[in-house]
């Protein structure tokens, strides 16, 4: 049977391996929160570079509309480089909602 010093000294190390342990924990809480920030923040730009896009896409399919002749094969040309953009964009955007 252990003695209560033992036991003392025992419950003290317990302690201390615990905060050891808390403390490690807590530096990689802030460490993640720090990660978490970076993602927001690049999928804020990501969004806004889509929307963008979009926007851009919009107005090239109107002037596309408008537009007949020679000059149609590259604003078509224009749009799919556009249209891959936003996919591509969007690609990147997936993952991030999935957190």
């Amino acid at each position: 049977m252990h003695t209560l010093s033992e036991r003392l000294q025992a419950m003290q190390q317990k302690v201390a391996l615990l905060v050891g342990e808390h403390k490690a924990l807590q530096a990689r809480a802030n460490e993640l929160e720090v990660e978490a920030h970076e993602h927001r923040r690049t999928a804020e730009v990501l969004k806004a570079r889509v929307t963008e896009l979009e926007r851009e896409n919009g107005v090239l399919r109107k002037a596309r509309s408008a537009e007949s002749g020679p000059g149609t094969t590259g604003t078509k040309e224009r749009i799919d480089e556009l249209v891959h953009e936003i996919d591509r964009c969007l690609a990147l955007l997936t993952p991030e909602a999935a957190r």
